[in-house]
């Protein structure tokens, strides 16, 4: 079943040489938007009798990789300003504007959702800054993860945010 969704993503030519391991696809596909090439990793949820939803999948491949540079700046000062916010007036170490230091990293699509994998090394060095994406490739979840956590923080509110971001180790 996987095998048919990788040969679709190949023949599809979205992801250049997708390889399938622990029922996951990935391989690097370059998004034109930020002329960036960043890993792909397609999951579909598969239980041993499910078969991937190909078109669903494909769909939000072909989202991510279709969205324009003017899509890409609306998600990105989306994150920023959200961050940004979230620090207020606090005192930061790092002068590095955001937005400059951000790159993405990897892109990874579930059937449902697709997730974006930010890097930021010099504003959070030992963190990923992770976006989930709506149905319409917008902003609609924000984390901060741990590099070395497998599971993402979440935070219930920004005040939550910024007292993760200015606490003292």
């Amino acid at each position: 079943m996987i095998d048919t969704l990788r040969d679709e993503i190949l023949r599809a030519g979205l992801i250049v040489d997708p390889q399938v391991n622990n029922g996951v696809i990935f391989g690097r596909a370059r998004i034109a938007a930020i002329d960036a090439e960043v890993w792909f990793n397609v999951d579909p949820e598969l239980g041993e009798e499910d078969a991937p939803d190909v078109e669903a999948l494909l769909h939000a491949i072909e989202g991510v990789l279709a969205l324009n540079s003017e899509q890409w700046q609306v998600i990105l000062s989306e994150v920023v300003t959200d961050i940004e916010d979230a620090v207020g007036d606090q005192a930061v170490e790092e002068t590095t504007p955001l937005r400059d230091d951000l790159a993405l990293n990897s892109v990874v699509v579930f059937a449902d959702a697709t997730l974006l994998r930010f890097e930021a090394p010099r504003q959070f060095p030992d963190s990923w800054v992770q976006v989930q994406l709506d149905d319409d490739f917008m902003l609609e979840d924000l984390a901060i993860e741990k590099k070395d956590d497998e599971s993402p923080e979440q935070f219930a509110s920004l005040d939550d945010l910024l007292d993760h971001l200015t606490k003292s180790d």
